[in-house]
């Protein structure tokens, strides 16, 4: 029986979506910007692993996850363990010489609800913007990369970790050795990357002083692409390819921290995105 192209790419999506992976290995990653001190627009914070976990057999997910801001525990992204039940074949990518989809501002809407719709038309230039010129190219990506800048941006309400950050005070392992490092290296842009580490090496990589000026990841212009480095130096287009949502997730959050949302907002962006 002959499978239809459409078919055939609703199976890879799908095979990329059931895909999953653990490890523990410790190091520090950045955070989601809703990991600690309550803010107004928390109202409705994230649910713990539930039916849907269930349904989609995370039963083998560890127990220690659900990290909040003071959590030491966190996933080694260069760890090569990639179990997994389900083999997932690579996306399709565009043709040479095609230009990647992007993304629309009614679907942006879709993918997030909870986006506010004053804010939608300031952010969807510079978000496709980073998709484009980091080859975040197909629905599985797209998909990844906006569901993890979601939770961790609280649906894009605040590019700033509502946090102080002093729970990060001292933490060798996210390179904070020097007094006022947790604060002044809090979690910051659409990914909320954290610690001196993070930003002397984005830094280096951007050619932009974040070192010295930390509250520039906290702007629109920067909030994106510096998401973007943070994916590509993960390499997270070829994790959410081969490996799944769940290796994405944990990569970002460097635990289980609202990981049912992650995969929700996954499979919502991916419902989205693979409309005719």
């Amino acid at each position: 029986m002959s499978v239809s192209p459409s078919r055939r790419f609703r199976a890879v999506i799908a095979a990329a979506a059931m895909t999953t992976t653990v490890t523990t290995t410790a190091v520090g990653l950045g955070t989601s910007a809703a990991n600690a001190d309550p803010a107004p627009s928390a109202a409705t914070r994230y649910q713990e692993p539930g039916d849907l976990l269930l349904k989609l057999e995370f039963g083998t997910l560890s127990d220690g996850g659900w990290a909040g801001a003071d959590n030491s525990a966190t996933v080694d992204p260069t760890s090569s363990s990639q179990g997994s039940d389900v083999a997932a074949e690579p996306t399709p990518t565009p043709p040479p010489g095609q230009a990647p989809p992007t993304v629309t501002p009614d679907e942006l809407a879709h993918i997030v609800p909870g986006i506010q719709a004053e804010k939608i038309d300031q952010y969807i230039a510079p978000l496709n913007d980073a998709m484009t010129h980091n080859d975040i190219d197909t629905p599985v990506r797209q998909a990844a990369f906006i569901a993890q800048l979601a939770v961790e941006s609280d649906s894009f309400r605040t590019f700033e970790e509502y946090a102080s950050g002093r729970a990060y005070e001292g933490r060798a392992d996210l390179g904070n050795t020097q007094p006022g490092d947790g604060e002044r290296y809090k979690g910051r842009g659409a990914i909320q990357i954290t610690g001196r580490h993070n930003y002397e090496k984005l830094s280096k990589d951007t050619g932009v002083d974040y070192v010295a000026h930390p509250e520039w990841l906290a702007t629109p212009e920067n909030a994106f692409t510096t998401a973007a480095w943070y994916w590509t130096s993960r390499d997270l287009n070829q994790v959410a390819d081969t490996t799944g949502i769940v290796r994405v997730s944990e990569i970002v959050n460097g635990g289980h921290h609202a990981l049912s949302r992650r995969v929700t907002d996954f499979q919502r962006g991916l419902d989205v995105l693979l409309q005719p």
